[in-house]
Order: structure tokens, then sequence, then C-alpha cells
């Protein structure tokens, strides 16, 4: 009977370890580092080796720098706050973080700072929060119109600043033969038209994944951790970590190149594509002013459409030749080469079309098309030349659909700025090289680009969500 009795104690002094260790384990709040990060921390989650002695005192904390360090901040010049449950927080500078710990003490986290006023100290915190101080476009979210970039958001940024807490219909549920409830979630949203004075009948949203969605009227940012989204909360619609919104975009865009091309095709036309890298409507603009590129210029003004994002080559590429975005064509970023979907190759095999494609020094996609390639035979520094003897060629062959890609206007923006005199004349260049492949086909022709540039110092770029990047002009003849 005794040992029965000893049996059974320790199986429930087993079973009440077990029970009540999980608990504590559980109880332990995840308090998460957040804001203008690469990584979330949590640091319920943390191994020991995080943790060290705080000099003078007992018991071990994390170090604020440590712990900041692993959450990888977006920006080399940020601040952190340190966010209370009770809504009270404390801003510290980035460069200002020693002598500063992070504690469990009693089940919560709390701030030790050996260096700073003592009402750093904020105790039971819910959220460590880093924010970005710069003003790199490249951070964050981007509202743009046609013709500005209007504002920048980043989550440190938009935890800073003044947002409402909306009530998120999440679902409904209801009990057969009993009642029914409305469940809600409380988001911290920015209405869009805080954002702008400018009346919004229409955006365009596009995620960090390529997601691309036209919408009719006005939206919700909302913050969630180190993301920022963006909701129609009466039709329960959102599209997660977005990149930039374009209020009141053009109606067109460089996917309508591969439509245009299959009506034509269908119209029994044939059709040139002539695709100048790396020329943005704003370039367009100030070359027409200039009176650089008058055989364009004769040609009408061209229409000002949006590329995808994100606004590189390849991507932008993808985008002419596929008519999807990426998210749906697979091409997101530079180091994306072939395509999840059919291109303009593949419909014209299909149908028995001939088809060429005159490109530079290499590939920039693995297409299903005759390539030829231009290298810089004269060693001017440019292929240019080289693309237009090559395409000059082809076109005596009649091809169905041939696609005429130029570099040289994006190797020059790169080298000197968007708008450079130097830039210009490579343009003008281009310009004369268009008008002779214009004369010599017969057919429909498009002229279009795959994003824009804008200036970096004595240097240009593209890649951001900014409207010199995301807006170029789109010819048809």
């Amino acid at each position: 009977m005794k040992n029965r009795t000893l049996a059974l104690v320790t199986v429930l002094l087993l079973f009440s370890s077990l029970l009540f260790g999980c608990r504590g384990k559980a109880a332990v709040p995840a308090c998460l580092v957040t804001g203008d990060v690469e990584n979330l921390v949590s640091l319920a989650d943390l191994p020991r080796t995080y943790y060290t002695r705080i000099p003078g005192e007992k018991g071990s904390a994390i170090p604020l720098a440590k712990l900041v360090e692993a959450s990888a901040p977006l920006d080399s010049n940020f601040s952190v706050l340190l966010l209370g449950v009770d809504g009270l927080f404390a801003r510290l500078a980035g460069d200002e973080l020693e002598g500063c710990y992070i504690v469990n003490r009693g089940g919560t986290w709390n701030t030790v700072a050996k260096e700073h006023p003592v009402n750093a100290g904020i105790k039971d915190l819910r959220e460590i929060i880093i924010v970005a101080e710069g003003d790199d476009l490249d951070l964050g979210v981007n509202i743009i119109s046609q013709t500005e970039n209007i504002c920048r958001l980043t989550p440190g940024k938009m935890a800073l600043g003044e947002t409402i807490c909306y009530p998120y219909l999440d679902g409904e549920t209801k009990i057969e033969g009993g009642y029914g409830i409305s469940l809600y979630k409380q988001k911290k949203v920015i209405p869009l038209t805080a954002l702008t004075e400018e009346e919004i009948r229409s955006v365009l949203v596009m995620g960090k994944e390529g997601e691309y969605e036209f919408l009719i009227g006005f939206g919700y940012l909302e913050l969630n951790k180190n993301e920022i989204n963006y909701l129609l909360p009466k039709d329960r619609f959102s599209i997660r970590n977005i990149a930039g919104v374009i209020i009141n975009p053009p109606v067109q865009s460089v996917l309508d190149t591969y439509a245009d091309s299959i009506h034509y095709l269908n119209l029994g036309e044939k059709v040139m594509v002539i695709y100048i890298d790396g020329l943005g409507y704003h370039q367009y603009e100030h070359a027409r002013d200039l009176g650089c590129i008058p055989n364009l210029a004769a040609l009408g003004t061209a229409g000002r459409v949006n590329t995808i994002y994100k606004p590189v080559t390849n991507a932008g590429f993808a985008a002419l030749v596929t008519g999807q975005p990426p998210a749906v064509n697979g091409i997101c970023a530079r180091e994306s080469r072939e395509p999840k979907v059919d291109t303009i190759f593949d419909w014209l095999e299909a149908r028995g079309k001939n088809h060429v494609l005159i490109e530079g020094n290499g590939s920039v996609l693995k297409l299903n098309t005759n390539t030829v390639y231009s290298a810089d035979l004269n060693n001017d520094g440019s292929n240019d030349d080289e693309v237009f003897n090559n395409a000059l060629t082809e076109l005596k062959k009649s091809p169905d659909f041939i696609m005429v890609h130029f570099h040289g206007v994006d190797d020059a923006g790169h080298n000197y700025g968007d708008c450079d005199e130097r830039t210009m004349a490579v343009l003008q260049m281009v310009d004369l090289y268009i008008r002779v492949l214009v004369e010599e086909w017969e057919g429909r022709v498009i002229i279009t680009s795959d994003h824009g540039m804008h200036s970096l110092d004595d240097e240009g770029s593209h890649g951001s969500f900014r409207y010199e990047d995301m807006f170029v002009p789109y010819f048809r003849k």
C-alpha cells in the first residue's frame, strides 16, 4: 500500500512539474523588437548567449545594443523606442545605447538604463521599436502621384505618427438555432486621404513581392510590426507588405506592350517593339523640351504609363514580354531570369510566326526566341550602334515580330545622371536610330521603356518606388 501511494505521489509531482513548467514558460511575455528592421526579434525566444551580467547588480540581462543588432536596423541612423504596456515610451538615440539593458523581473520585461536619466527605465515593456531617421526613399512605403513623390512612411515613423484605431471586421459566426457574433480586430491605420490634398479617384498599390492592384477610391495604410499593409476594410481586402501607392495612376502600363502586340498580330500586322532601357517619362519630357529627340517628337506626345515594382531591367523586361506583373510572372528581383508564364515569343512560336530579339552583349532573361547579341565591336564604349545595325539586318528578313533593346540610355544614366547632357546625347543618337528603323519597317511600332532613372549625387540610379523610376513613355505607330 505504501509503495502504491509513493508511486502515485511521484506521478502527480511529475505531472504538476510538467504542467506548471509549461505554464511558466508560456507566461513570459514575447515583447518584440520591430519597426524599421529586417528581423523581428522576440525577447522570450532569445538564447542564453544573448544574456550578460549587469555591472553592480545580481542576475543577467540582455544588452539593448546587442538586441538591436540582432534585429538588423534598415538604416544606420536610427532611434529606439522603449514602449510600455501603459503607453509610456522613451526614445533613445541609436548610438547612445551603452549601459542600457533589458531584464525579465517578475514575469515582465523592464529597462535598466545605467547611463541615461531615470525615466528611461520603462517598466513592463510591450514593444521595442526601431525608427529609421534617414530620408532614403528605398526604405518603407512611398506615396506618389504621376509627377511628385508625395511622402514616405516607414513602420517606425508610422509608430511615432498619428494613427487611428480601426475596428476591422475579422469574421462573423452563428450557432444554428442560437445567437451570432461579429469578431473585430483593432488595427492601427492611417487613411490615405490624410497624406495628400489631391482628390483620390483611384490608386495603384504594389507589393514588395510584385503584387499589382488597381483599386477605385482610397483605403488605409496599416502598421503591422515591421510591415505596412494596404486595407479596404469594408471589402475585407488587404495587400501585405506594400512598396508604394500611386494616387490617380495612368490607365495604361508597360504591361500593355504584350496585349497591344498580340492585338496587332491578330489583325495580320507585323510588330516592332523598340525598347529603350532606363528612359523615364521625366527624361523624355526633358529631352523633348531641349529638342534632342525630333524623331520621337514627330510621333506625337508619348503616353505616360507606369511600370512595375521593382523598377529594374529584368523585372520591367519580363512585364513587357509577358503582360503580367512580377507576382505572376515570377521576375521580382535582379537575380530572377526565367519567367514562370508564357511570353509573347511563346505565343508567336505556338502560331508558327517568325520572331527575333536584338539584344546587347548578353541575355537579360531566358526567352524562347532567336536572340541576336550585339558586342561592342568598334570599342566605342556602347553597343547601341551594333544593336542598330543588327536590327537593320533582321528587318530585311521581314519577321512577324521584332524587339530591339537599346541599353545606352540606361548605361549613361547610371554613369552621369538621369538628365545629364551626356545622357541626353546618348538618347539623341538612339532617336536617330529610331528614325531609320521606323522608316524601314512596314508594320506597327511600339516604343517604350522598362523603368526610369533618378539622380543620386553625380550619378543615376533606379529601383525605388518614386515617380522618376515608376513612369515611362509609351508610343504606338
